[in-house]
């Protein structure tokens, strides 16, 4: 499963700095089976080693609890400021300023504790917010990106409680993270409106989540979640998942499904669980990455439709400061003339580590006819908030237009 948490890197919520090969304690056995920000990432550590040229080094730094020092006893505050400015033209067209362009605009803290004999436990709080404004990421949430605490150890793995980043195909595949002002991936990924009334798709992040990620074992591990509903009508597992990870140091796999369950668009009553089935691979060479992605998504409702998206992304960076980004997706359900082109550019100049410039551009072209299904919605997809429809003197829709989006902008991570 594509996700919006390299999220969004929500993502989620991708990071460029220069390179600096992390420091490793001698007084730190702990640290250096970590073996590296991945890893961490994927919530638990390794015996294996992160290659000292790799780009990760850098996409995580932070973000303390997906790094080096993600296990190490403390309490930390981090986050990111990002500030953009742009021009979206679809059915309309307007100049706006955005928060979130490159990384989600975010605070949070982090704290480990060591309980003794290679136990740790673990909590982060992690509230996104517009830059722009200053408002909350979501109404009346203060933690909208992560509220969770977990155990512990290098030989059992980790357990964790809460508000947690879903499991499947990291955002970092995506060499955008996701995130979802420019992505076309991500709104790809999550494009559920011409599938049928049953198709849903799961969050970025899982609410009421318990997930056990186990130890590696040489360079493969796995993790599994589970969410609970917080609804007394629906299922008592809302999403449930699994993931098969393999990393040597270079070249990162993973292979996962999640069942998700979702109201009927037009009962709006009932519940119809939709599967995702996708796999990724992504090649980390330090001062380039490629990366390659499928996700197949099923709802599992009587004459849903299915549809497959294929996504490959490159990332070159060229005398430690200049990055240059691409990012192509196509989308197709089965079975019908209806298809989805998506393509994103960037640029990053990267001032210090935790700084850096940056141009985004961003198309999707729809091409034949989505589905109409009664009350449900017809539409297309687009970039961020893009009007990409007119609609005619009577208020029906006219004709479809491709969105296109540019972003400059400039973010710090503290």
């Amino acid at each position: 499963m594509l996700k919006r948490s390299l999220r969004s890197m929500d993502h989620a919520h991708t990071r460029t700095h220069t390179y600096r090969a992390p420091k490793k304690k001698a007084s730190s056995v702990l640290r250096a089976t970590l073996g590296s920000a991945l890893f961490a990432a994927l919530g638990v550590s390794s015996t294996a080693s992160l290659a000292a040229d790799s780009f990760l080094n850098d996409y995580f730094q932070g973000v303390p609890y997906a790094t080096f020092d993600a296990y190490t006893p403390g309490i930390s505050l981090y986050g990111a400021v990002d500030e953009s400015v742009g021009y979206m033209k679809g059915a309309t067209s307007q100049y706006f300023q955005s928060s979130s362009g490159e990384w989600t605009s975010k605070f949070g803290i982090y704290g480990v504790e060591d309980l003794g004999g290679g136990w740790r436990a673990r909590f982060d709080l992690e509230n996104g917010f517009n830059a722009a404004n200053g408002q909350l990421g979501a109404a009346n949430t203060l933690f909208n990106r992560e509220a969770w605490v977990s155990l512990y150890s290098p030989n059992a793995g980790e357990l964790k409680f809460g508000l947690q980043d879903d499991i499947g195909v990291p955002l970092f595949v995506d060499v955008f993270g996701q995130v979802g002002t420019v992505s076309a991936v991500a709104y790809l990924t999550a494009w559920v409106y011409d599938l049928g009334p049953g198709a849903s798709y799961e969050a970025s992040r899982l609410s009421n989540a318990i997930s056990y990620s186990t130890p590696w074992y040489g360079p493969l591990n796995a993790q599994f979640a589970v969410a609970m509903s917080n609804s007394a009508d629906a299922p008592t597992i809302a999403t449930r998942s699994v993931a098969l990870n393999y990393y040597d140091g270079h070249l990162f796999g993973t292979l996962s499904y999640v069942g998700n369950y979702g109201l009927d668009a037009l009962t709006t009553s009932e519940y119809v669980r939709t599967d995702n089935y996708a796999g990724a691979l992504l090649y980390d060479k330090g001062n380039y990455v490629l990366s390659a992605a499928y996700s197949f998504l099923a709802p599992r409702l009587a004459g849903d439709r299915v549809a497959s998206l294929y996504t490959a992304g490159a990332l070159y960076r060229y005398l430690q400061r200049n990055d240059f980004r691409l990012e192509l997706a196509y989308r197709k359900v089965a079975g019908f003339d209806d298809r989805s082109f998506g393509v994103t550019l960037g640029y990053d100049y990267d001032l210090s580590k935790r700084t850096a410039v940056y141009v985004r551009g961003s198309v999707i072209r729809t091409t034949g006819s989505a589905a109409t299904y009664g009350r449900y919605p017809v539409m297309q997809p687009t970039v961020d908030d893009i009007n990409n429809s007119y609609t005619d003197s009577n208020g029906m829709p006219e004709s479809y237009q491709a969105p296109h989006v540019v972003l400059v902008g400039l973010y710090h991570k503290f």
